[in-house]
């Protein structure tokens, strides 16, 4: 008759133990024998009875026995550190106090014992128990199985859990059970396997750490910066390739060596650890100026190591250039935004304001401006602010671009197209602005083909590579900008009118600083300011006292870049004291001074500029436009004549002349030239007018 599975009675101290060895002993023994758990903390039943009982510790043996039957055999377990669980401690730092936690000082103590003799003996254990006299705090705990039992100021609990039965302790069992050999020598296979296959784990994770050492090592030595990694007795632990060049000593001789034990080149490595708590310094080694920047790793408040990174600056400088060439050569980014664009002047605003509506739209622009004022800085600025701001901003410069290049460095070309064409081809410039803006400055300046083929692609959206067939889709925005007064240049033949009006869908115009006098000293202060890195040595509303007069009666023809120039000219003339008018460059220190003064002499032909003012200011009188083409109807000179005139006019302050059929207005030293003004020109027309008119020329030629 089948006598069926032996009954095991396991006794404990506490219930978490318990319910961890009964499950080891089930994962054991399989279907050889029944168990029941017994925790001293919980039992009030009467005595324990089983084939076999069997107690989990020595410590708690004297206990236990007095609650089991006298006539069951009994087994003292031998246990150790549950393996399974080590590696959580292996992750704790060096040197790091953990508080042991455990039920009974006895068991504590003993714990603590067999993980040191397994070599976990890295950190420094405290036993905490319930009980112990004094207590020490810690914000990291381990126990095994405990964890009711930690204390509350405890920040982490690594739970190693309870302590296992010893395979000694599970062969004998097994022998008192009656267990055959083959089936102990099997159940024994059974857990040796549990450890190959954790040695096996381990060695995977050597492994691992292995190739992370060795790609570790690779990048170290691949970086362009010196390495150099000191321990906390200074010793060089780290020491790679650019560090072995910058010092000139072979890495077997230096990893190791202490750097203050006179085994190394003392001047040199010292430099690395003097300085105090420097996080970036310069210092010499071999004649070289060598960047190093220090970083300390950290554990809790013991500094574990020092990594140092050290730079040659001739390399910094050379990577600098290098990458200032590629920008350079690129002009694939815009710089400026609006806030970087100042002024405050109404005619100034309005044209900002303007500028910063237009740059949400994805329509072309036309920007028009005297040289100087500010137009690439314009165009920068609404690249910025607009939905493409995002997307490359690619510069082009027609008068800077030869016309043989014009079409290959813009369209791009395939290879073999020409002579010296790169092999696989180039893409264009406008490929390269795809999703972005192309800003094309000086448009005035490209010739006619060019300009045929240019409205083609702003048509199609799509433009074919020199020796290509093949037609490749573009979203660019365009924003142009001129100098020059295109519809005077469609007059002549030289830029198309149908290309004008593809480009000026927006146009935008850019003020003159003579149009901006209420911005001319704001500018002044500022490029002040930035000459010397927003650190002057006399605040910028002190040095101009003398020559702000001077600045504010200039015409300006080279507006801003102009301004700009006399600041540094300036600043570089009379650094430390505020200029007088004498250190004024020639043509600000003749500036003549504003009200009405003698105007030239006739000339040959008897006519005077005095009746070029009379006839602006007829046409003012009469409400009527007048520009330069209008001016020379009206005189019956030529229009060059007329041009010479004005100009002449202008420099000395009688008149502003703007482009368009309204660009001609007298300034009130022109009013008070001619005696007139405005209120005594408002009555009389047409014949009255004219007629005074020549009176006036009359006069002034009999006062000649």
């Amino acid at each position: 008759m089948n006598k069926g599975p032996s009954r095991i009675a396991l006794v404990t101290m506490g219930k978490n133990t318990c319910e961890v060895l009964s499950r080891e002993l089930r994962h054991y023994l399989g279907d050889e024998a029944l168990v029941t758990g017994y925790s001293l903390d919980t039992h009030v039943g009467g005595p324990i009875a089983a084939d076999l009982v069997v107690i989990s510790s020595q410590q708690i043996s004297e206990e236990a026995r007095r609650c089991i039957d006298g006539g069951s055999p009994v087994i003292v377990a031998r246990r150790s550190v549950n393996y399974h669980e080590l590696d959580k401690l292996l992750t704790i730092p060096e040197g790091t106090e953990v508080l042991f936690v455990n039920d009974r000082r006895s068991t504590t103590l003993e714990t603590i014992a067999g993980l040191r003799a397994l070599g976990i003996d890295h950190i420094r254990y405290v036993p905490y128990y319930p009980g112990i006299p004094e207590v020490r705090r810690a914000d990291i705990a381990v126990t095994p199985g405990e964890e009711q039992l930690v204390p509350d100021f405890v920040r982490t609990v690594i739970n190693i859990q309870p302590r296992s039965l010893d395979i000694t302790t599970l062969v004998e069992i097994s022998r008192a059970l009656g267990v055959s050999e083959e089936r102990i020598q099997l159940l024994s296979a059974n857990y040796i396997r549990d450890i190959i296959g954790l040695l096996k784990q381990a060695r995977h994770l050597s492994d691992i750490n292995r190739r992370v050492n060795d790609q570790l090592q690779t990048v170290i030595n691949t970086v362009h910066d010196g390495i150099v990694a000191l321990d906390e007795k200074k010793c060089v632990s780290v020491f790679n390739h650019i560090a072995e060049s910058i010092f000139g000593l072979p890495q077997q001789e230096v990893i190791g060596k202490q750097v203050s034990d006179g085994s190394l080149d003392g001047r040199n490595f010292a430099a690395l650890v003097t300085g105090g708590g420097e996080k970036e310094k310069f210092i010499n080694i071999r004649g070289r100026s060598v960047v190093v920047n220090t970083a300390t790793v950290q554990d809790g408040e013991k500094n574990v190591f020092t990594v140092h990174t050290l730079k040659d600056v001739t390399e910094i400088q050379r990577l600098e250039e290098e990458l200032r060439r590629k920008l350079v050569a690129l002009q694939h980014f815009a710089r400026y935004t609006f806030d970087q664009i100042h002024g405050e002047s109404e005619v100034f605003r309005r044209t900002r304001d303007l500028a910063r509506r237009i740059a949400e739209s994805h329509s072309h622009i036309l920007i028009q401006g005297e040289s100087g004022t500010g137009k690439e800085l314009f165009a920068q600025a609404i690249h910025n602010a607009s939905p493409r701001r995002r997307g490359p901003f690619i510069a082009v410069n027609f008068a800077a671009l030869p016309e043989t290049l014009l079409e290959s460095e813009l369209f791009g070309y395939e290879e073999g197209a020409f002579t010296g064409a790169r092999k696989g081809g180039n893409p264009g410039l406008f490929e390269q602005g795809h999703r972005g803006t192309v800003f094309l400055d000086e448009i005035g300046d490209s010739p006619v083909s060019f300009q045929v083929r240019l409205l083609r692609v702003l048509q199609e959206k799509q433009l074919r590579r020199i020796g290509s067939s093949r037609q490749i889709p573009v979203d660019v925005r365009v924003i142009c900008a001129t100098n020059r007064d295109l519809k005077d240049l469609i007059a002549r033949g030289l830029f198309r009118q149908d290309l004008y009006y593809r480009l000026n869908i927006l146009p935008l115009r850019i003020p003159t600083l003579r149009e901006r006098e209420q911005d001319i000293m704001l500018l002044a202060r500022m490029i002040y300011r930035e000459y010397f890195k927003d650190r002057p040595p006399i605040p910028p509303e002190t040095y101009f006292v003398h020559v702000e007069e001077s600045l504010l009666r200039y015409r300006w023809p080279g507006n801003i870049r102009e301004l700009s120039n006399v600041i540094e000219y300036l600043t570089n003339v009379s650094p430390d004291a505020p200029p007088t008018v004498q250190h004024l460059p020639e043509e600000l220190a003749v500036v003549p001074a504003p009200g009405p003064g003698p105007l030239p002499a006739p000339d040959a032909d008897g006519f005077s500029q005095r009746s070029v003012l009379v006839r602006i200011a007829e046409a003012h009188r009469r409400g009527e436009p007048i520009g330069r083409r209008s001016l020379a109807s009206r005189t019956g000179l030529t229009e060059a004549v007329a041009r010479r005139h004005l100009a002449e006019l202008e420099r000395e302050g009688y008149v502003d002349v703007r482009r368009g059929v309204k660009g001609l207005k007298l300034s009130p030293k022109g009013w008070a030239a001619i005696a007139e003004s405005p209120a005594s020109l408002a009555g009389g027309t047409g014949k009255n007018g004219i007629e005074r008119d020549e009176r006036d020329e009359k006069g002034c030629r009999g006062a000649d």
